[in-house]
């Protein structure tokens, strides 16, 4: 299992990423997790990407209300070396973090 953050940020720019779990060895799927909280209301965005990480291969949005924790998890495939990353859809003035958990 690994859990990956950027940890509490505050005052968060556009697009910035909130967690990203860096490139996956192996192949083939298993468990995917996120949870997201806020002071304040934000989009984040699940992002599926290529080996590269050049590319979204995938991408799903989320509306995130304020002081409510979003905890999502899913069963999803993925390619050697892809990636998963949870990125902030606009700037926000407050707090927020983010988590993604596989296995």
């Amino acid at each position: 299992m690994a859990w990956v953050s950027a940890g509490p940020l505050v005052n968060p720019a556009i697009d910035t990423i909130l967690a990203d779990t860096g490139a996956i060895v192996s192949g083939g799927g298993g468990n995917l997790q996120m949870i997201v909280a806020s002071t304040v209301a934000c989009v984040v965005v699940l992002e599926r990407r290529n080996a590269l990480n050049t590319a979204n291969i995938s991408s799903q949005i989320f509306p995130v209300a304020a002081a409510d924790p979003y905890d999502l998890k899913i069963v999803v495939g993925w390619a050697d070396g892809e990636r998963f990353r949870l990125r902030l859809n606009a700037a926000i003035t407050g707090s927020a973090q983010a988590s993604l958990i596989t296995d």
